[in-house]
């Protein structure tokens, strides 16, 4: 082709050939920023995946955590409990104790102050009878 035929052919031509140009190069920009921008948002879905990640491991942790806690104080509660009805029952034990010397001691009282009466009544053979019975106590205990 002479220049002569090729500015023929530009000036006959010349609007379709700069169009097919023009869609190619469109085309491949187009192109060119789906991939870029499907690379970008792959590197955005990695990113958000890791975080998420990140954070689904500091959830778990700190579920873990409270989760021991919880079942530290329950383990501690139930030792408590145990041991506060240990308690209780020994309680009991020296309630039923302290009663039983309070109806010894109450009975002796009586018995002092019947010997007492007796005495300001002028005595008798029971006084005498009680005075042993006082000593073979006193000295059991």
């Amino acid at each position: 082709m002479n220049p002569i035929e090729l500015g023929k052919a530009i000036a006959e031509y010349g609007t379709p050939i700069i169009t097919a140009v023009m869609l190619v190069l469109v085309v491949g920009l187009v192109w060119y920023f789906v991939k870029r921008q499907t690379r970008r948002e792959d590197k955005t879905d990695e990113e958000r995946t890791k975080r998420q990640d990140q954070r689904d491991t500091e959830q778990r942790e700190e579920r873990d955590y409270y989760r021991v806690l919880i079942t530290n104080d329950l383990h501690k509660n139930e030792e408590l409990n145990i041991q506060g009805i240990t308690l209780q029952k020994e309680m009991m034990n020296g309630f039923k104790e302290h009663n039983g010397h309070n109806k010894v001691f109450q009975e002796r009282a009586i018995e002092s102050l019947g010997l007492i009466c007796d005495r300001l009544n002028g005595g008798n053979s029971k006084m005498k009878v009680a005075k042993k019975n006082l000593k073979v106590a006193r000295g059991k205990n």
